[in-house]
């Protein structure tokens, strides 16, 4: 008996299925040419971009600040340079001393203002007690605070690493200046006062209001709007060079077409209210260009200006008309959306920067007590043992990530084919960031899902291939097999028809 071999068997016909499930070759190579396509022109796109508004591409900004705290894993803190134990530390540490400085330093600015217009006196020595009383206070107190935080240093040399600490010790030495130190020398002068500019000196006393800087690390909203007006600077500068050189075109245009000016009498005659406009508004290009910014740009007193060039020269009226659409009401408002941009622009990316320090304080507090091997990385064990905790649901929920939404995701990105695999503690943030409720998809993010999908069916691929091979080598053993057959087969014909 002959055994047939079985068709699915057939390297031709398993190679026919294959090809029909699977990509070849030619598929996969125009694959890796397209995402390789992809890569170079996201690369033009931004070589092509300027730098006037590329303040406004949210993604970047994202991935800006991402990549700062990767690079910058601890930020600086000064109370990482304080003693551990001790009691200046404990000072130096406590909220109520930083807010209990914030509020001095607000009654000191305020107060200088009082100083200003009450204080007449050259120096101490004749001023008002309540003066000399209130300058002592905020001294003693400034000088106590900096001596705390001084001694809270655990090596001395420290505290001129801190620029806070600089910062207060220049204001403090200044303040023992300016009036203590001049005071005890116009006394060792015999009190006559001193010889030198005391109005110049006492300007000094606005470098105590620096110290309301500090308060931006209370307020962000003040510290965005800083931000945002550095951040536009450039911008505004490019606004503001269009605006120069429209207003020199027109300056030159109007110097023109003004009609010549009249003699003194002739203008006070024909003219008497505003006098020949050549003399008073466009007597050169530079006065022109001062009076087109004055009273084209900001508007000022625009129909005195507008009615004595109409009376004069109604093609310069037409001039300053078309001037006055283009600069104040395009220009301008130009630079007031550019600005607006900008600072919501900084907006968010300080929304995003604390809600980056926000993740990694919560979960990097529960990760350092989950990580047993201390090796920087979440493994999915050690994602399941997340999950358990009431705090690490907690702040899921703080920022506004579903958890169950994280355990669906967390299957794709702790496995690879079947196998389990330990994420690093910066790429499991970035997942925890990207699952926020209310992200908005991009191409970018398009792109990458495809990546993934494309990987994934080349990853098929390969199995499938490593199949057809072990198919093939099956194959080729039944074939062996079935001629061994058919040689005992023939053996067994030959023998019984002897008989």
């Amino acid at each position: 008996m002959k055994v047939a071999p079985d068709p699915g068997c057939n390297s031709e016909a398993s190679g026919e299925v294959t090809k029909s499930v699977s990509w070849g070759p030619l598929e996969a190579n125009e694959v890796i040419q397209h995402d390789e396509h992809e890569g170079l022109l996201a690369k033009g796109m931004k070589k092509r971009r300027t730098s006037v508004f590329e303040f406004a591409n949210a993604e970047a900004i994202k991935e800006k600040v991402r990549n700062a705290k990767k690079v910058k894993p601890g930020a600086y803190n000064v109370f990482n340079a304080y003693h551990a134990t001790g009691f200046f530390q404990m000072i130096a540490r406590h909220p109520h001393f930083e807010n209990t400085t914030l509020a001095v330093i607000v009654i000191n600015a305020f107060w200088i203002s009082v100083d200003t217009d009450g204080n007449t006196a050259s120096t101490m020595l004749t001023a008002d007690a309540i003066y000399v009383v209130m300058d002592s206070l905020f001294f003693i107190y400034f000088s106590v605070e900096v001596i705390i935080r001084f001694c809270a240093f655990k090596r001395k040399r420290d505290c001129l690493k801190d620029g806070w600490f600089k910062f207060d010790m220049t204001l403090v030495i200044l303040y023992g200046f300016d009036p203590f130190t001049l005071a005890l020398v116009a006394k060792a002068q015999g009190g006559a006062g001193l010889n030198l500019p005391t109005a110049v000196l006492r300007l000094c006393r606005l470098a105590r209001l620096s110290r309301l800087v500090r308060m931006l690390r209370s307020l962000p909203e003040l510290m965005v709007m800083i931000k945002g007006m550095v951040t536009a600077t450039s911008s505004v500068g490019y606004t503001l060079g269009l605006l120069m050189i429209l207003t020199y075109v027109f300056a030159i245009a109007l110097r023109n077409l003004v009609p010549a000016a009249l003699s003194d009498d002739e203008c006070e005659r024909v003219y008497p209210d505003v006098g020949c406009i050549e003399v008073v508004y466009f007597s050169s290009v530079p006065e022109a260009m001062h009076n087109l910014i004055i009273f084209g740009t900001f508007l000022d007193a625009l129909s005195d200006f507008m009615w004595a060039i109409k009376g004069q020269s109604p093609p310069c009226l037409v001039l300053c008309w078309v001037y006055i659409a283009l600069a104040s009401l395009t220009v301008m408002n130009m630079l007031i959306g550019v600005l607006c941009e900008v600072i919501s622009a900084v907006a968010a990316e300080e929304t995003e920067a604390m809600m980056v320090d926000k993740v990694h304080d919560k979960f990097g507090s529960i990760i350092e007590k989950l990580d047993d091997n201390n090796d920087g990385t979440i493994s999915w064990d050690e994602f399941k043992a997340i999950l358990e905790l009431p705090e690490a649901i907690a702040a899921f929920e703080s920022v506004n990530v579903n958890p169950e939404s994280m355990v669906d995701v967390a299957e794709d990105v702790f496995f690879e084919d079947g196998e389990p695999l330990a994420v690093p503690f910066d790429d499991f943030m970035g997942m925890v960031l990207d699952l926020r409720g209310g992200q908005q998809a991009t191409v970018e993010n398009i792109m990458g899902l495809g990546k993934r999908f494309s990987q994934k069916f080349m990853n098929v691929n390969g199995r499938m291939e490593k199949m057809e091979i072990t198919v093939d080598e099956v194959c080729g053993r039944m074939d062996s097999v079935d001629s061994k057959l058919d040689q005992i087969l023939s053996h067994l014909k030959a023998d019984t028809s002897g008989f």
